[in-house]
């Protein structure tokens, strides 16, 4: 019967798996960023001046290199671009223009519940229309430390090669965040039965039958659930045809519910 209706069922295990996270985002020019690089290091140049002059004025110098360096940090650079800038000793001109055999910058953002996936050096892919058979890679090197109040996203902010000199400032691209999420144990997309509160699962017994157990699922991808808690490793589950039991142990409930409430009727 079970061959019949096209019921499959499929044992519970740990798999590698991964998350695409798409998003649109564009080619820096941010000559506002550019400013700001260049104010810390004029800050730094003068702080080193000012070693051997008055303590105050010591003083004075050390806190315009920390309110830049706060800057930089409220912009969205991490503590390593930021040191970066500081041993190259010069802004990234990569912000105002593109050149042959060099790097840009890509900035997408990402959603609120997406950022606990994504960290510093995930890679990161990128497409334009004006491009369609070039792919660009890269990596994320920071994220915004504030998010943007409206959209509830943060920005990411990703090196791609651009040796060719193919992309420029201002272009728009689509990218794809590819984050590895390692070995955990998770069951087909198509396992796992919503009910719009719940996440049911059919869960295959001894003599053929099925009990409905709730899940708690994680990650979603493109194909799989990953499940946290409610089955084990090695379980059996449905992955086909468990929207046929949902509708029949309904029916049962349905008429079982008739049948106590005809029950009552003639008690009367």
């Amino acid at each position: 019967k079970q061959q019949v209706i096209g019921l499959k069922t499929a044992p519970v295990q740990k798999l590698n798996i991964s998350k695409a996270i798409r998003t649109v985002g564009r080619i820096a020019y941010d000559p506002e960023l550019y400013q700001a690089e260049e104010e810390f290091l004029q800050a730094i140049q003068a702080s080193g001046k000012a070693q051997l002059a008055a303590p105050e004025i010591k003083e004075q110098a050390e806190k315009l290199v920390d309110s830049s360096k706060i800057k930089l940090r409220l912009m969205g650079l991490s503590e390593e671009l930021i040191q970066e800038i500081e041993s190259s000793g010069k802004p990234d001109r990569s912000l105002l223009y593109s050149e042959p055999g060099g790097t840009v910058w890509l900035y997408a953002p990402i959603y609120e519940y997406e950022i606990p996936l994504v960290k510093t050096g995930t890679r990161i892919e990128a497409e334009t229309s004006s491009l369609p058979e070039q792919t660009f890679e890269g990596v994320i090197r920071s994220m915004d430390r504030v998010l943007d109040p409206v959209t509830r996203s943060a920005r990411v902010r990703a090196s791609l090669d651009n040796s060719a000199g193919l992309l420029k400032p201002e272009m728009y691209v689509n990218a794809v965040i590819k984050v590895d999420l390692g070995e955990r144990l998770a069951l087909p997309e198509e396992a796992v039965f919503q009910t719009g509160e719940k996440n049911i699962v059919f869960v295959a017994t001894a003599g053929g039958a099925f009990e409905p157990r709730e899940v708690t699922v994680g990650v979603q991808t493109e194909e799989l659930y990953e499940i946290r808690s409610g089955v084990a490793e090695g379980e059996k589950v449905v992955v086909s045809g468990n929207f046929l039991i949902d509708s029949e142990s309904r029916l049962k409930a349905a008429l079982e519910g008739l049948g106590k409430k005809e029950g009552h009727t003639h008690a009367v």
